[in-house]
C-alpha cells in the first residue's frame, strides 16, 4: 500500500493548530507523521485521523530535546519520505520583562527556536529528497509587531523567521518551498496571558480549525506556487496595532 498523496509530519500534532491541521491534511488525502509531547492526547488525535482513511505513524517527543528529536526521526524513515514539514509545536507566557523567569525563558527558546533547528536537521534531507517538498513554519504576528511582556515568545518566533530565511535559501535549488504562517490571536489551549486557556476562552479570534485550512490549502497549491508568507487574523478580534474589528 503507498501513500495517498505523500506523508506530512506535523510537530505538536496532539490538539490545537496542530491536532486541527492533522484532521485538515487527513481529509485531503495526506497520510501523516505525528509528534507531540502528550501521548494519550496524540494517540486521540492519530485515531481521528486513521478515520478520515489516512495511515499515521507518531512520535512523542519533546522538539526541544535533541535526542528525542533523533529518536523520533526514525517514524519518518517508516513513512517511506517526507512530501511536507509543519512547524507547529511552541510555547509562550507573557509577562514583564523584568519579571521573567529563566526557566520559562529558557523553555520558551528551547521549544520555539532550538526546537526547530532540531526538527529542521532531521527532516530537511527527507524534504529534499522528495523534490519538491513544502515546509511551513508556524509564527505569529509578534514578529511582525513585538507586544509589551511578550519578550522570551516575540524573540523566540523572530527568530525563528530568520531561520526559515536562511533554510529557504540553503534549500530552493531543490525544489523545497518555504511558507511563513503568522496568525494574530488563536482560540486554543496556548496560555499566554492566560492562567488557563482552552477552545472558548478568546472570544473573537481565530479558531484552530480556521487556521487549519490555511495550512492545508498550501499543500493543495502547484509545486512552482511558493507563498512565502501568510498573515491572518479573525475580522472580530483586532491585528497587531490596529483596533478595527468587525461585529458579525
Amino acid at each position: 500500500m503507498t501513500a495517498r498523496r505523500g506523508w506530512v509530519l506535523v510537530t505538536g500534532a496532539s490538539r490545537g493548530i496542530g491536532g486541527a491541521t492533522a484532521m485538515a491534511l487527513a481529509g485531503r488525502g495526506f497520510d501523516l507523521v505525528l509528534w507531540a509531547r502528550s501521548a494519550d492526547a496524540l494517540a486521540d488525535t492519530a485515531e481521528q485521523a486513521r478515520a478520515l482513511g489516512a495511515r499515521v505513524r507518531t512520535a512523542t517527543v519533546d522538539v526541544g530535546d535533541a535526542g528525542q528529536v533523533a529518536s523520533a526521526a526514525e517514524s519518518i524513515d517508516a513513512a517511506e519520505g517526507l512530501a511536507g514539514l509543519v512547524l507547529n509545536a511552541g510555547r509562550g507566557v507573557w509577562s514583564p520583562l523584568a519579571d521573567i523567569d529563566p526557566e520559562d525563558w529558557s523553555a520558551t527558546i528551547r521549544t520555539n527556536l532550538d526546537g526547530t533547528y532540531h526538527v529542521l536537521r532531521e527532516t530537511l534531507p527527507h524534504l529534499i529528497a522528495h523534490g519538491h517538498g513544502l515546509l511551513v513554519g508556524m509564527l505569529s504576528d509578534s514578529v511582525l509587531h513585538p507586544f509589551a511582556e511578550r519578550a522570551a515568545y516575540s524573540a523566540s518566533k523572530s527568530g525563528m523567521s530568520a531561520l526559515l530565511e536562511v533554510v529557504r535559501r540553503e534549500v530552493r535549488a531543490s525544489g523545497v518551498r518555504v511558507s511563513a504562517v503568522l496568525p494574530s490571536r488563536v482560540d486554543t489551549y496556548f496560555q499566554g496571558s492566560q492562567a488557563e486557556a482552552g477552545p472558548g476562552t478568546r472570544e473573537g479570534a481565530l479558531t484552530a480549525a480556521e487556521v487549519a485550512e490555511v495550512v492545508a490549502g498550501l499543500f493543495e497549491l502547484p509545486p512552482n506556487v511558493e507563498i512565502r508568507q501568510v498573515q491572518l487574523a479573525a475580522m472580530t478580534s483586532t491585528y497587531g496595532l490596529f483596533p478595527e474589528r468587525v461585529v458579525l
